[in-house]
């Protein structure tokens, strides 16, 4: 009796901070057709359990690639988000313009924390204005999230009141998001045009960048227009840069997507000169990498609201994190005297895990009183509203308490 046996080929998992167990769940993961045409020819098995997707590929008696994919191997899978109120508790855009997606590839090499990252590695440049929400490392690998709008202020413990400290992970960004394109669509300029200069350029896989041409044609228009027909269906499915007249942009074309759309696409290549921690295969072993998606939780102002009548403070209380466990957790905290409207003074990140937080009651029905409770609750994220601070603006969370 012969037997068949699968090893696996890479695992994909979502991790999300907002959930106490950092396990995300709010996708499910499929195959593009191509892919499922690839994957049998290729004997391998697809399948998802719960954050985590599996894909394995069958192996001789002694472990080994029972037949060697293509060096030239490329799998898509579309992650399609199934919870309505995720972008209220992740730190990513909540405008989400048509066509918009995130995309995630083992082309990216971005180890952090020991996890191979799936998404784009992010840099920090001093002549960058960053804003709320955004997001730089800093020192010693540590990921920062801006807190209030700056210019050239490194990410920093020392520089708290532009940045706060996450920690060593990498998060999933703006920087991930490109364009879906039909392959054949209709191109809007800016301003009319006499003739449409298009390139498009695919990766290089010797230098890791987007520039090898594989489109290059210039249209003439009889008149000054506004639009053309853009037809890119000579082209496979995948990333892209596009430039045209000297624009450029990032674009993704999978005809698939128009049918039914998705929040984001995972691309994995067979690329013999992919970074050690990414590469699928090592001759006929199957080096199993483990990726992650990681998605960081949203921070919004913190707005607590007593009775009428009632005046009160709110205390942060410092958590019991573990010796050598880097970065602490920033000091939250709601300065001012008590007041009926106590509000955060930088933003807190929404998290399924409560903080230990305290009020401490100075006046209730207009009379003076000295009453601590403990256990008071925190934010959910189901609705969220805005508030301005000096300059910017940020998510708000109202909470409500019946004092």
């Amino acid at each position: 009796m012969t037997s068949i046996a699968y090893g696996y080929f890479f695992r994909v998992e979502l991790l999300h901070k907002f959930f106490a167990n950092n396990i995300c769940n709010d996708f499910v993961i499929t195959p593009s057709v191509v892919t499922q045409a690839a994957l049998r020819g290729n004997k391998m098995l697809v399948k998802q359990y719960g954050s985590i997707f599996y894909a394995a590929l069958q192996v001789d008696d002694a472990d080994r690639a029972f037949m060697t994919p293509s060096s030239n191997l490329q799998l898509t899978f579309f992650l399609r988000l199934t919870n309505p109120a995720f972008f209220n508790y992740t730190n990513l855009s909540s405008v989400y313009q048509s066509g918009k997606l995130y995309y995630f590839t083992n082309r990216n090499n971005n180890v952090s924390n020991s996890k191979n990252f799936l998404s784009q590695a992010i840099v920090f440049s001093n002549t960058t204005t960053y804003h709320p929400g955004d997001l730089a490392p800093g020192v010693n690998g540590v990921m920062f999230e801006c807190i209030a709008t700056c210019t050239g202020i490194v990410p920093s413990n020392a520089n708290s009141t532009n940045w706060m400290p996450i920690d060593k992970n990498r998060y999933t960004s703006e920087s991930d998001a490109l364009q879906w394109m039909p392959s054949v669509s209709t191109f809007t300029f800016s301003s009319a045009q006499t003739s449409a200069a298009i390139q498009v350029f695919a990766f290089n896989t010797t230098n890791g960048t987007f520039t090898t041409s594989v489109l290059s044609k210039t249209i003439q228009f009889g008149q000054s227009t506004k639009s053309f027909k853009l037809d890119l269906s000579a082209l496979s499915p995948g990333k892209y840069r596009l430039v045209i007249n000297n624009v450029a942009q990032f674009i993704y074309i999978n005809d698939e997507l128009g049918v039914n759309p998705a929040f984001a696409v995972i691309e994995i290549f067979n690329d013999s000169n992919l970074p050690a921690a990414y590469k699928l295969l090592t001759g006929t072993t199957l080096n199993s990498p483990l990726y992650s998606i990681n998605f960081l939780n949203r921070a919004t102002i913190w707005k607590y609201i007593l009775n009428n009548g009632s005046k009160g403070s709110i205390t942060v209380n410092p958590p019991d994190n573990p010796p050598n466990s880097p970065p602490d957790q920033p000091d939250f905290d709601f300065p001012g005297p008590a007041a009926n409207v106590i509000v955060s003074g930088t933003p807190i990140p929404l998290s399924e895990a409560a903080l230990n937080i305290s009020l401490a009651l100075t006046t209730v029905n207009n009379k003076p009183v000295n009453v601590n409770i403990n256990d008071i609750a925190c934010p959910s994220p189901q609705m969220l509203t805005s508030v301005t601070k000096g300059a910017d603006n940020y998510a708000c969370s109202e909470i409500f308490l019946n004092y």
